[in-house]
């Protein structure tokens, strides 16, 4: 990462960071030393890194905060997501596990800094915006047929790539919209969803979770903004405060 504590010392995509903290890496799970890389901000970290040509070298490096991620400026409309999230590069229309889906436009996703951790209250807990060409105001039939046919499609790469075979009808979606309020979304009228999506995690068992779902027009006919929540915690769940802070950084316009 760009002005990193890592990059600012020399640590480069393509090294392999074989101990953290004297601690070996290899023979270890993945995440119990991707747990010790994180920590307080301010504290000392020693990594010892083997570079392509062989090279060994200790480095100490000084915790900093990362840097939030923000989306490009070439886009109409602006957000913030903290930087403790892990992004991943913005998927564009069709999409690979959902081919089906009739749209023009892109998906800007983010999973919570505990997302894989089955054992934390953040387990499988995320967030996306996505932008679709022309107006796609959804009712909350269309909003599920939309999001069965993505998880079904998504179940089955996850069935694909982790060694199961998902039974797609367990799968389903379910939402109603808030017509007792009127909302707004990055300053313009919106639709609003509550609802659950029952899905396939990536160990093969289906799990149930909470979402809420806006949609703008942003006033213009040229795109359709949407913002998706997820997450196992009930909807007054701690995880819920850092979702709706991401969400309610979202502009129409710069």
């Amino acid at each position: 990462m760009e002005e990193s504590a890592a990059a600012k010392a020399g640590i480069h995509s393509g090294d392999f960071v074989i101990a953290v903290n004297g601690v070996p890496a290899p023979g270890r799970e993945t995440n119990e030393p991707i747990k010790e890389i994180h920590g307080p901000i301010g504290a000392t970290l020693r990594l010892t890194v083997v570079k392509p040509d062989g090279s060994q070298s200790e480095y100490a490096l000084v915790r900093a905060p990362y840097p939030p991620h923000l989306n490009p400026a070439s886009d109409p409309f602006v957000y913030t997501v903290p930087g403790s999230w892990a992004a991943v590069p913005r998927y564009h229309y069709p999409l690979s596990w959902a081919p089906k889906l009739p749209y023009h436009g892109f998906v800007d996703l983010f999973f919570s800094p505990n997302f894989p951790e089955t054992d934390s209250p953040e387990y499988h807990s995320y967030l996306f915006f996505m932008s679709l060409e022309g107006t796609h105001m959804l009712t909350a039939e269309q909003l599920h047929s939309f999001l069965l046919t993505y998880f079904q499609g998504l179940a089955e790469e996850r069935g694909q790539n982790n060694g199961f075979t998902p039974d797609l009808t367990k799968v389903s979606a379910t939402y109603k919209e808030d017509s007792a309020a009127s909302p707004t979304f990055g300053g313009a009228s919106a639709h609003a969803f509550s609802g659950t999506v029952t899905i396939w995690d990536t160990h093969g068992k289906t799990i149930t979770l909470n979402s809420e779902v806006l949609i703008s027009g942003c006033g213009t006919r040229d795109h359709t903004t949407f913002f998706f929540g997820m997450s196992l915690e009930p909807r007054d769940g701690e995880m819920w405060k850092q979702i709706d802070a991401v969400r309610d950084t979202f502009r129409c316009s710069r």
